[in-house]
């Protein structure tokens, strides 16, 4: 099925990410990741425009006081919605919280947060997944991350899922409602990097995977199994994050970047001269996501 895909800010991002969705206020925001901006569309009146400046964010997450949570550099904090910013603990025991990439928050209120270790230009060593408790106490849930993306849980809570963006990989682990605990990582799907790589993802009702292909300019949708139901081809070769918003939660809201990259990581003969990215996008699809859960921290 072809679904028309429709452009709600033309501004163009170098790393537009971190889509977030009001149903209250009927409220898009998402971030500039390499800049220190939060946008922000306000469905009813179609308007989009700077939300805040001056604290860098690679992703974000609802919070219950009606502000968001921030990831970047210094590991988490909390924007509040008067615009005070709270940081949290900056470390593990003795592994520093930093470098965050994506984040969610847990049915209990606590927010995982993966780290962005990869470096292409030296040696690295992988990062780590944190949970950021309730208590504002962090602890390392996952090691051996390169990129920690797309992160996301199964409609009966069981399943928490995520990405690694440079081995190609979307992991699910068992996930314990009562505790906020993960365990029993498997590799769900490895992704070829013909496709592009895998980025950001989201989960609808039903429990499907919705995931964007950086380079691959395409939306991907993947049952509970990992396998591909359907795919979904945007204007721009990189989109990076999605999230479902709109009244009935039926409209996929997608980010992109508009920078360049050129990197042996991307697809064999990639056409770095076609359109990157940078806007956000629109497609109303015949699915209906799940609200995200809200921070407590």
């Amino acid at each position: 099925m072809n679904y028309k895909v429709e452009i709600i800010s033309p501004r163009q991002l170098i790393c537009g990410e971190g889509p977030v969705w009001d149903s209250q206020k009927e409220l898009l925001y998402w971030t500039e990741s390499v800049g220190d901006e939060l946008y922000c569309y306000d469905r009813r009146s179609g308007k989009t425009g700077l939300y805040h400046k001056g604290i860098t964010a690679a992703s974000l997450a609802p919070h219950r006081n009606g502000g968001l949570v921030v990831s970047g550099r210094n590991g988490f904090s909390v924007l509040s919605a008067t615009k005070t910013i709270t940081s949290y603990t900056n470390m593990a025991g003795d592994i520093p919280v930093c470098h965050l990439n994506d984040i969610i928050a847990d049915p209990l209120g606590g927010v995982f947060g993966g780290q962005e270790a990869f470096a292409e230009d030296r040696e690295y060593q992988p990062g780590y997944v944190f949970r950021l408790d309730v208590n504002g106490e962090a602890s390392v849930v996952a090691d051996d991350m390169h990129l920690s993306n797309g992160m996301g849980f199964s409609p009966d809570r069981s399943s928490f899922y995520l990405i690694d963006t440079i081995p190609g990989k979307l992991f699910r682990f068992d996930y314990n409602a009562a505790t906020g605990s993960i365990s029993n990582r498997q590799v769900l799907v490895r992704f070829d990097r013909q496709q592009g790589l895998p980025d950001g993802m989201t989960v609808d009702q039903e429990g499907f995977l919705w995931v964007a292909l950086f380079f691959g300019g395409k939306i991907l949708r993947l049952d509970p199994d990992g396998r591909v139901e359907r795919e979904i081809a945007v204007p721009c070769k990189q989109p990076t994050s999605l999230a479902f918003g709109g009244k009935d939660l039926n409209e996929l809201y997608i980010t992109s970047a508009g920078l360049e990259w050129k990197t042996p990581y991307a697809p064999d003969g990639h056409d770095y001269g076609a359109a990157k990215g940078g806007g956000l996008y629109r497609i109303k699809t015949d699915f209906v996501g799940k609200e995200e859960f809200p921070a407590a921290v």
